[in-house]
């Protein structure tokens, strides 16, 4: 697509509304924006009360009203103390009258079409800076309110002598210092997840709802289940292992029966 001269599409635009306010004596400024915003045969009128309103443009007010709005708009457009220009060289709106009907009409097209830029421009400010207030707001909200990871539970598997075993019972809540406990008694162990747990319990060998005696010489499968293990999984020594038992962790007893030999234990960590 080819760029647009930016001289000959104002001139195809301003002719197009101009032909169109030819003759207007009153509401000259308020018909223009009108024309330029497509709502002169609209019967809302919405845009154009809105910018009007906006600048104090009347629909029925006579030239001399629209001028003294112009007046205030090519004040702040051509300062001559920002500019450092002299006081006779800034355009004023004053100097129209000199000039023909023809002239004004044009004037007053160049100023509509600024009036309608400079409103629009306002309003996608002041949208983009109420968007970065709530963005700021709700980032603030997270800072105030962070949020914590949640906790990923872990299978510790256990293997230990009956007579440590017996003081236990299945679905029992444990506390960290039976943990620790049970861990050193342990001649094997395994801290993992509850899939691969499950998959490892199928390589065993296991007396299921057989006594444990306190004088047995069976060696003994405890499964723990700990709600907030997720720093214990794959740890593969003891110590650390009960250095990083979580303090607060939940913990219960899933599973405790006897071993019919030691077979099946080549994932876990021997003591």
């Amino acid at each position: 697509m080819e760029n647009e001269n930016p001289k000959n599409l104002y001139e195809q635009v301003a002719n197009n509304v101009h032909d169109q306010i030819k003759g207007t004596e009153r509401g000259i400024l308020y018909e223009t924006i009108q024309i330029i915003v497509c709502e002169k045969q609209s019967p809302s009128q919405e845009q154009t009360k809105k910018i009007c309103d906006y600048f104090g443009i009347k629909p029925n007010s006579d030239k001399d009203e629209d001028q003294k709005i112009i007046d205030n708009l090519l004040d702040a457009m051509i300062d001559p103390q920002r500019f450092k220009i002299s006081a006779i060289s800034a355009i004023s709106a004053k100097v129209v009258n000199k000039f023909s009907g023809v002239f004004m009409e044009w004037i007053f097209v160049a100023a509509a079409f600024t009036f309608v830029g400079l409103f629009f421009y306002k309003q996608n400010l002041d949208k983009n800076q109420q968007e970065k207030r709530t963005s700021n707001k709700a980032l603030e909200g997270t800072k105030e309110h962070p949020s914590f990871p949640l906790p990923i539970p872990a299978d510790l598997c256990l293997i230990v002598p009956a007579s440590i075993a017996s003081n236990f019972r299945n679905s029992s809540i444990l506390e960290v210092k039976d943990l620790t406990h049970l861990i050193d008694n342990a001649s094997y162990f395994l801290c993992t997840t509850v899939t691969v747990a499950d998959s490892n319990e199928q390589n065993l060998e296991i007396m299921t709802n057989e006594d444990i005696p306190p004088d047995s010489t069976r060696e003994v499968y405890i499964r723990i289940n700990i709600n907030d293990g997720g720093n214990l999984i794959d740890q593969n020594i003891a110590r650390y292992l009960k250095k990083d038992l979580p303090p607060q962790a939940q913990c219960k007893l899933k599973k405790l029966d006897c071993l019919k030999n030691l077979s099946g234990l080549e994932k876990f960590n021997r003591i």
